[in-house]
């Protein structure tokens, strides 16, 4: 193998390589990415057998072949390489790399060790834009429970039908739920999906914000294939929480405040908050004002009025602040409204007039 490309092509397709390349000490050849020509096209694939990537680079090709190399010596070598264009030759196993002013020799191994990149024959498949799945996505993570010992609340709900795609992660603290509509969007039948929190933030990293994106589903995996990309994840076996069932459809209380102003309000009382990150909300209709305060530490104390439009009962509840704050995040409008049915239940957080992204957050309990 002999080719010539820019180093910022190569840089920039090595360090998303490195992202799906294990750390296994067992197991050297998966710390290391495949790096080939074939059928005149420049290859790069890494795995660590749960993801999956490979990348298309382009570039001029003097002979074909390949070889395996350590991703992360190879990506620290050419983030410190000033030179543009760069020269990759292949000799047994060692990968020579020139430039104008150095000479380089990386180790590496046969490329017949490499595992074999998977060959997915989708059931089903979805073309969609990308701003839409990275939009969806995005403002469903942060509801993801870190904690992968139940896998299926480690993960991201697909649900995909007609011109539909709904998306959904709770870690039990709060829910959050995007669902897309568009034209664009086409599937013959129903599918349901769990993708892992892993994968679903890779996808987010790689998917380009102007291009159209084809999912490929089958029962144990996912392909995601944009221009220049493929990333394939497993998907999780497990069933996600019914949560349509008990997602409240009438509330006592509701109110529509400004972002902007409830924000500003929010982060000074983060200022003060205790180690338990807890907030009282009171939501009062005569004053038509929501009260916020935090309970009182070591540095001090914080109170403020927000002026709302409310309707209903009053309410006085509390959250864990950081949760309301990163679901407000996620909603692009000038008003949020708040919806309630006791201080015991879960509220609700949308944009005004909205409902294609619902937060749901629980209030805390005997603090």
């Amino acid at each position: 193998m002999k080719i010539q490309c820019l180093n910022q092509n190569l840089r920039n397709a090595v360090l998303i390589s490195e992202r799906s390349s294990s750390k296994n000490q067992t197991l050297p050849i998966l710390n290391s990415l495949f790096l080939g020509v074939e059928k005149d096209k420049i290859k790069i694939r890494s795995t660590n057998l749960e993801t999956a990537v490979e990348l298309q680079l382009s570039g001029k090709i003097n002979e074909s072949g390949s070889i395996v190399v350590p991703v992360k010596i190879l990506g620290l070598f050419l983030s410190n390489l000033s030179d543009e264009q760069v020269t990759l030759e292949s000799q047994k196993n060692n990968l020579l790399i020139k430039t104008k002013t150095t000479n380089t020799v990386i180790r590496g191994f046969a490329p017949e060790d490499f595992p074999i990149f998977p060959k997915i024959e989708p059931q089903e498949k979805i073309i969609l834009p990308a701003p839409e799945l990275k939009n969806g996505i995005a403002s469903c993570a942060v509801a993801i429970s870190p904690n992968d010992t139940k896998p299926e609340l480690n993960s991201m709900f697909f649900k995909i039908f007609k011109n539909t795609i709904k998306m959904a992660a709770t870690d039990s603290f709060r829910l959050a739920e995007k669902i897309i509509t568009s034209k664009n969007i086409s599937c013959e039948k129903m599918v349901s999906f769990l993708v892992p929190q892993k994968a679903v933030l890779e996808i987010l990293k790689i998917t380009d914000k102007d291009e159209n994106v084809e999912l490929g589903i089958n029962k144990n995996q996912l392909v995601l294939g944009a221009q220049n990309i493929k990333f394939i994840s497993r998907l999780t076996d497990g069933t996600f929480p019914d949560y349509e069932q008990i997602m409240p459809k009438n509330f006592k209380t509701t109110a529509l405040v400004n972002k902007t102003e409830v924000v500003s309000s929010l982060k000074l009382a983060s200022v003060f908050v205790g180690k338990l990150n807890d907030i009282s909300l009171v939501f009062s209709k005569d004053k038509n004002n929501i009260y916020i305060s935090s309970t009182p530490s070591d540095v001090g104390e914080y109170s403020a009025n927000v002026s709302a439009s409310i309707q209903g009962e009053d309410i006085s509840a509390k959250f864990n602040l950081r949760y309301i704050l990163e679901g407000i995040a996620q909603i692009d409008q000038e008003y949020i409204s708040f919806s309630l049915n006791g201080a015991d239940l879960p509220m609700l957080i949308k944009g005004k007039n909205d409902n294609s992204y619902l937060y749901i957050v629980m209030p805390m309990r005997g603090v």
